[in-house]
């Protein structure tokens, strides 16, 4: 199999480090700049869009979150769970991670193209913002036991929360508190993150490299 990704898209992380999680050691990454449309990479997605997943059988998987889900049910990793969609509270806690890593992308892409500020951008910031004082809220009542369970959707809500650190580190300072930072010091998925860092991923290493850091 090959995984086409970049060092700094969150979709490409959350994929890497479900790939870790799932034991699935016959993955070779392929190294990919998106935005310049790569012949490899348009043969797999259409789109140009990362990451993206060839088979060996010649079948192509696109979108982080169709991925994941395929390599849970594949691998059935112990260590990953898949989310309950009947579970009221995992559904929740899966589509904000979703969006709030979609949104803090989007921002950020938009940047490449539209000089200034633009509606798209403050309405998306705005979102980040409202998003992290949600999840500092939910973070801190009883409730919170959701957000460390080890399912998909706490791992996108760990990546989502450090690309937002990572990407809009102001909105991060002004917006996450004392629980968003005990959830990510306690998170289950606290370690194959640190194994696939973004100063890791900058180095752009092989999948056994990544396996090894990870022992």
């Amino acid at each position: 199999m090959k995984l086409y990704l970049n060092e700094t898209s969150p979709f490409s992380r959350v994929v890497t480090a479900t790939a870790l999680l799932s034991g699935c050691d016959a993955l070779q990454l392929v190294w990919v700049d998106p935005w310049q449309s790569p012949d490899e990479l348009e043969q797999v997605n259409p789109f140009c869009i990362i990451p993206a997943l060839a088979l060996n059988d010649g079948v192509s998987l696109s979108e982080s979150l169709c991925i994941c889900q395929y390599l849970i049910a594949k691998y059935q990793p112990e260590a990953l769970l898949a989310v309950d969609s009947q579970n009221a509270l995992e559904a929740s806690v899966m589509g904000l991670a979703k969006t709030m890593m979609e949104s803090a992308f989007r921002s950020v892409a938009l940047g490449r193209f539209v000089e200034g500020d633009n509606e798209l951008s403050r309405r998306g910031k705005t979102g980040l913002v409202k998003a992290l004082q949600k999840l500092e809220a939910e973070a801190g009542s009883a409730g919170k036991d959701v957000l460390f369970q080890p399912n998909l959707a706490t791992l996108y809500l760990h990546v989502a929360v450090e690309y937002v650190q990572f990407r809009h580190s102001e909105i991060f300072h002004d917006a996450a508190g004392d629980n968003i930072a005990f959830f990510l010091a306690n998170s289950p998925f606290k370690q194959v993150l640190q194994t696939v860092s973004l100063e890791r991923l900058a180095t752009k290493p092989d999948f056994t490299a990544l396996i090894s850091a990870g022992v």
